[in-house]
Order: structure tokens, then C-alpha cells, then sequence
């Protein structure tokens, strides 16, 4: 039987997440690696009516669970799982999705991303007649492993003059990433500082984000620079900029970023400081 999960699930559901996700044959690449992180993301969708927890019962036991994270700016859902307490089970999985995308009637896209090593995902995004995007890296740097250059171009950190300059770059550079321009801005030191870099006259040419989850690996979450301005070193001096914050202001261990396998230009610029390929990840998307 599939259901809406609520919070009397959820440290069964935590069990489950924890249990899959730590294995890359079956991980989700939305879904935290420790437990923590994954009982404070599963408590945010169970309590957010905009979101949705569906589990699978047998005899009343949770068996199964999928998270649906939906922004609502652009009314996208991020999913968590499926995940199963034991086997996998493709027609379990495919009816809870069918209860979420019949739950969640107003949302306009499904989003799947997993490890390349998932292949119960890979069939089931083929049952779903899913849109496949480009794979993604990982990229993993450790402390010891940065190589920092100097940076010749002026960072700063985000002040409200930048608003409107960063939420029209990364919408325009990034429109079907996860995470919106107004939602940079609404995180602002709270769980993500933001740098601006600026060209020879002092105006806006770009800006990188760094993620903090209160952990001691933080994420380089996103790199943009105007497409007049690129090729000048903007994206280096963010990038160094984002990497000494994470290491030296936040103390911490490592810093993950993630790139398109065919953007070889920026993953270049990455080996360069120091980063190492950790996962490689697929992407696919069901529009509604």
C-alpha cells in the first residue's frame, strides 16, 4: 500500500535513506550521506506542505520511501529514493512515483539524479520514458590537496547592489538548475555566502556561491561570470575565493563541486586548484 509518510515515519524512514544511500549501486545523489543531514532533509519535506514523503506498506511496516523536495518558485521536485529497507523493487518504486505525481498535481517536473553505478534507477527512468540530461561530476578537493593562485581580479563579498546582477546571471546561465536566483539571495549568510568579482571598473562580472551545511564538507555550489566578461580569469579568482572561505574561514575538510562531464574547459580549471573526480552522476527529468 503507498501513502503519505508523516512525522511518525521518519526515523524509519532516516533508516532507510541512511542505509541505501551509502551504497553507490543504490545512492541518490539528492539525498545526504550522514545521518543528521538526512533526518534534518526528511524532516523538512515531511513538514512542508508544498512537499511530499510517500511510503511503501506492507502489513503497516514502512518498506519503502520516496522524498519529493518541490521549490516553489518553480515548482520542481527534487527526488530522494526511491529507497527500499531491503530489495529493490521496480513496480513498489514506479507506484510510488505515480502517487507523488498524482499528490503533487501542480508541479511541472520531476527531477532524478544518481550515481552512474544505480542501475535499478537506470530501468526505471526508462519505465518512466524519463529525459535523460548530460552526467555530472563530483568533484572532491581536500584541504591538503589545494593548489591556490593569486588572484589578480577584485573579489568582494555580496552586498543588496548585486541583487538584481546575480539573480538575472544565473537565471539566464543556469535556468534548470535546482535551485533559483532568488533562492541565492534568500540564503545569504544564512546557509550560503556569496562572492562577486568585478572587472577593471569596478562593475560586475560574475559571482561563485559556497554551501555550508554545518559540516566539515561544504560545496561550491555555483560559478557564473558574464559572457563578455569570460576567458579574463573571473572564474579563477571565484573559485579561489569560494575554496580559501571554505578551508580557512569555515575550517573545513573538503570541498565538492559538481560539472558537466563535457565541460572540459571548467573541469580543467578545477584539476588545476587541486580537485579529484569522486562520483560521476545521471541526470534525468519527467515533465508534467
Amino acid at each position: 500500500m503507498v501513502q503519505q509518510c508523516g512525522t511518525e515515519h521518519l526515523s524509519q524512514c532516516v533508516e532507510i535513506a541512511f542505509k541505501r544511500n551509502n551504497m553507490p549501486e543504490s545512492s541518490c545523489a539528492y539525498c545526504p550521506k550522514t545521518k543528521d543531514s538526512i533526518n534534518d532533509e526528511l524532516a523538512f519535506i515531511i513538514g512542508d506542505t508544498d512537499c511530499l514523503m510517500t511510503g511503501y506498506f506492507v502489513e503497516e511496516n514502512l518498506a519503502g520511501m520516496l522524498g519529493c523536495f518541490v521549490n516553489p518558485d518553480n515548482r520542481w521536485a527534487d527526488c530522494i529514493g526511491p529507497f527500499f529497507m531491503d530489495e529493490w523493487n521496480q513496480d513498489f518504486a514506479y507506484e510510488m512515483f505515480m502517487f507523488a505525481k498524482e499528490t503533487l498535481s501542480e508541479t511541472a517536473r520531476f527531477n532524478f539524479y544518481f550515481n552512474s553505478k544505480n542501475k535499478d534507477y537506470h530501468q526505471l527512468m526508462k519505465r518512466l520514458s524519463a529525459e535523460r540530461g548530460d552526467n555530472e561530476y563530483m568533484l572532491l578537493l581536500a584541504k591538503p590537496d589545494y593548489k591556490p593562485q593569486n588572484i589578480k581580479a577584485r573579489v568582494v563579498k555580496y552586498s543588496s547592489g548585486y541583487e538584481s546582477d546575480i539573480i538575472q546571471l544565473h537565471d539566464a546561465t543556469s535556468p534548470d538548475m535546482y535551485i533559483t536566483g532568488n533562492d541565492i539571495i534568500s540564503s545569504v549568510n544564512k546557509s550560503r555566502e556569496v562572492f562577486c568579482v568585478l572587472d577593471d571598473e569596478d562593475s560586475f562580472a560574475g559571482f561563485g556561491v559556497l554551501k555550508n551545511n554545518g559540516s566539515k564538507d561544504l560545496t561550491a555550489e555555483v560559478f557564473a561570470v558574464k559572457p563578455d566578461k569570460r576567458g579574463k580569469g573571473y572564474g579563477w579568482a571565484l573559485l579561489n575565493a569560494v575554496v580559501d572561505s571554505a578551508f580557512n574561514k569555515h575550517n573545513g575538510d573538503t570541498v565538492y563541486l559538481i560539472v558537466d562531464k563535457l565541460n572540459t574547459r571548467a573541469r580543467d580549471l578545477y584539476y588545476s586548484c587541486g580537485f579529484k573526480l569522486a562520483v560521476e552522476n545521471e541526470a534525468y527529468h519527467i515533465k508534467v
